[in-house]
């Protein structure tokens, strides 16, 4: 109990510091490190999008830099996102305008897939990654709480 609450502080102050930016985009962050490009569909709320390199420093840490996207509801964007984890992963992390936090590990993503994070039932998220042709790839849980 002692380590949540510092936790959810350290989450609750980056989404404050993200909720200052008050300017809508919609467009992938650039980067010279981007490996691929991935679409992210946004079926939840409107919120800020990080798919990061799964290292320990990535997962260890509460601010996660720049968001790889900004989205609205329903929204399809494409993304750049960096090189894989050595163990050729990536993790979630979401924050949205309704002050609740998200988070996946262990997401498998090649270039010109899609990852799709959705509501299955009142507290039940999940994300849904598909390859170049639709197919269905692999369905991840998702951790969400609010802030």
């Amino acid at each position: 109990m002692r380590k949540i609450i510092p936790v959810l502080l350290c989450l609750f102050t980056l989404m404050v510091f993200c909720s200052c930016n008050t300017t809508k985009e919609s467009e992938t962050t650039a980067t010279t490190a981007c490996d691929r490009t991935v679409t992210i569909i946004n079926r939840v709320n409107e919120a800020s999008i990080w798919v990061l390199s799964d290292t320990e420093a990535n997962r260890k840490t509460t601010v996660w830099g720049t968001p790889t996207i900004k989205t609205a509801v329903d929204e399809s964007c494409q993304a750049g996102i960096d090189k894989p984890g050595d163990n050729g992963l990536y993790i979630f992390r979401m924050i949205d305008t309704e002050k609740m936090y998200y988070s996946s590990d262990n997401i498998a993503l090649e270039d010109g897939w899609t990852l799709e994070i959705k509501q299955e039932s009142t507290q039940v998220y999940v994300i849904e990654v598909t390859d170049k042709d639709g197919n269905l790839n692999a369905t991840y849980e998702v951790f969400a709480a609010s802030l």
